[in-house]
């Protein structure tokens, strides 16, 4: 329990706050700009306060602002949040007041806060799989604009550096104009991007937990220092997850489930949480099966019996639990993990 609740609903530029004290009763209430959120909270907020928001886009800045302030601060799960209270009449107002009323009842459905240094490996990780997803389409592009003229690279790699020595010596001759302007602003783009994929690496700083979860997941057949860093930046601290599977509900990795008295149907995987996560899963799932002895017999099995793209997804969620083991022992992966424990 304690003296004070705040509720706070908020918004790109503006937001609603409620102040209520431990009976329910309305302290303050008022709507503020964003850029006057710190006055606000050193002139009326108690520091003695368990403050609440919704985990919006832009929830990061006044959750830090609001630790500094409040004795408590907790981030309301939107998909949760809006189960428990819908409602016909949905105001900035109302959305503030359920927000402290269900924080003063203790029945506020709470999603995870990362840290600053996880938020920080997070957005460093995410834009540098946008720059390798933009310069995919740039290449993807040149690819096209080579097929419309009929044109086909003797080599497997076009972007190595005999392909583009190819592409720009010979491949490039024979193209309009037109299309060697494309060509050459294609070929900028993606020199620029490697440049900047480059240097978003560089700028990549672990703490020390992060460097040894790193040096544990690398350990997996198909897991580089990319994919580590993803699958670390994404989960956070994985003693927030009680089990490996609460772990794969969370990455979207299991299959829906809907029953009906005795029928029970299996779906699609709910692709919820982290696609970040998900995509770095898969990518190594696909490199296990191909150079783990391990991986690849469990892949071949569900292959046919599912089809390689289903039994692709599962190996993903398997090495996902395997992932939740090792950093939740600290112990590198083990390929004969089952034997060893037999014999031990």
């Amino acid at each position: 329990m304690y003296p004070f609740y705040l509720g706070l609903d908020l918004h790109l530029k503006k937001t609603y706050a409620v102040l209520l004290d431990a009976q329910g009763n309305t302290l303050d209430e008022r709507q503020i700009a964003n850029k006057e959120l710190p006055t606000y909270l050193h002139k009326v907020v108690p520091p003695k306060t368990f403050a609440v928001l919704e985990a919006t886009r832009n929830w990061p800045f006044l959750y830090d602002l609001l630790a500094e302030h409040v004795e408590r601060v907790e981030l309301a799960h939107p998909k949760e949040l809006k189960a428990i209270s819908s409602a016909a009449v949905k105001t900035d107002r109302i959305d503030a007041r359920v927000l402290a009323q269900l924080a003063r009842l203790n029945y506020l459905p709470i999603a995870y806060a990362a840290p600053a240094t996880t938020r920080d490996l997070r957005l460093l990780m995410r834009h540098r799989s946008q720059l390798v997803w933009a310069r995919t389409r740039a290449k993807n592009r040149i690819h096209a604009l080579l097929a419309r003229n009929n044109l086909v690279a003797p080599v497997t790699d076009l972007f190595g550096a005999q392909g583009r020595e190819i592409l720009e010596q010979e491949l490039c001759l024979q193209l309009r104009p037109s299309a060697r302007k494309v060509l050459s602003n294609h070929l900028g783009l993606i020199d620029y991007l490697n440049e900047q994929i480059e240097a978003t690496e560089a700028a990549i700083d672990l703490t020390p937990e992060q460097k040894q979860a790193v040096r544990l997941l690398i350990t997996i057949p198909g897991v580089g220092q990319t994919i580590a860093h993803t699958i670390v930046a994404e989960i956070g601290d994985i003693r927030r997850f009680h089990s490996p599977k609460a772990l794969c509900n969370w990455a979207g990795l299991t299959p829906r489930v809907r029953q009906s008295a005795a029928v029970i149907h299996h779906g699609s995987i709910s692709k919820q949480g982290s696609p970040y996560l998900r995509a770095a899963m898969t990518q190594a799932a696909t490199i296990s099966s191909r150079f783990s002895r391990r991986w690849y017999v469990v892949h071949e099995r569900l292959a046919r019996r599912i089809g390689k793209q289903a039994a692709k997804v599962a190996v993903a969620r398997r090495l996902l639990t395997v992932v939740y083991y090792m950093l939740k022992r600290n112990e590198p992966y083990q390929e004969d993990y089952q034997a060893n424990r037999r014999r031990a």
